[in-house]
C-alpha cells in the first residue's frame, strides 16, 4: 500500500509539472503551435483534454521507471551512475513512443524533436542534481547517525 501511495503521489507531481508547463507554453506559444502540434490545437486558450490524459500516461510511466530504477533490487545491482543512465533512455524512449503514438508533432519535422530533446535532457539533467545533491544529504545524514550509535 506504501508503494502505491508513493506512486500516485509521485505521478501527480510530475503531472502537475507538466500541466503548469504546458499552461505556460500555452499562453506564450500556443497560438503559434496550433498547426504544429496536436498538444496546442487550441491555440493560446486552453491545453486539449486528451493532451491532459496523455501526459498523465506520460507521468506514470516514468514514475513506473524511475521507481523500478531506484527500487532496493537495482540499487544492490547497479550503480548509481549506470541506474541514472538507464532512467534516461527508458524515459525518452518512453517520451518518443507517447509522442509517435498520440502525435503530439509531425514525426518528419525537426524543429520540435530538438527542441523536446533539449528540454527533456535540461530537465531531466535538473532533476538529477537534486535528486543527487538530495540522496548525498541523506546518506551523510545516515553516516552521521550510524557514528553516533557506533560510539554509544
Amino acid at each position: 500500500m506504501k508503494t502505491i501511495h508513493k506512486i500516485i503521489n509521485e505521478t501527480l507531481t510530475t503531472f502537475g509539472i507538466l500541466i503548469a508547463v504546458f499552461a505556460i507554453l500555452t499562453f506564450f506559444v500556443g497560438e503559434d503551435a496550433t498547426g504544429v502540434s496536436s498538444l496546442f490545437e487550441s491555440g493560446n486558450l486552453a491545453v486539449p483534454v486528451k493532451s491532459i490524459f496523455q501526459l498523465l500516461i506520460l507521468s506514470f510511466l516514468t514514475t513506473i521507471i524511475k521507481n523500478i530504477m531506484y527500487s532496493n533490487y537495482m540499487i544492490k545491482k547497479l550503480p548509481r551512475i549506470l541506474r541514472q543512465i538507464i532512467l534516461f533512455v527508458l524515459c525518452f524512449i518512453v517520451l518518443v513512443i507517447m509522442i509517435l503514438a498520440c502525435r503530439w508533432f509531425p514525426s518528419d519535422t525537426k524543429l520540435p524533436w530538438f527542441l523536446t530533446a533539449v528540454a527533456f535532457i535540461l530537465s531531466f539533467s535538473s532533476s538529477l542534481v537534486i535528486t543527487t545533491i538530495i540522496e548525498k544529504n541523506d546518506d551523510q545524514k545516515m553516516n552521521d547517525a550510524l557514528k553516533r550509535y557506533s560510539a554509544n
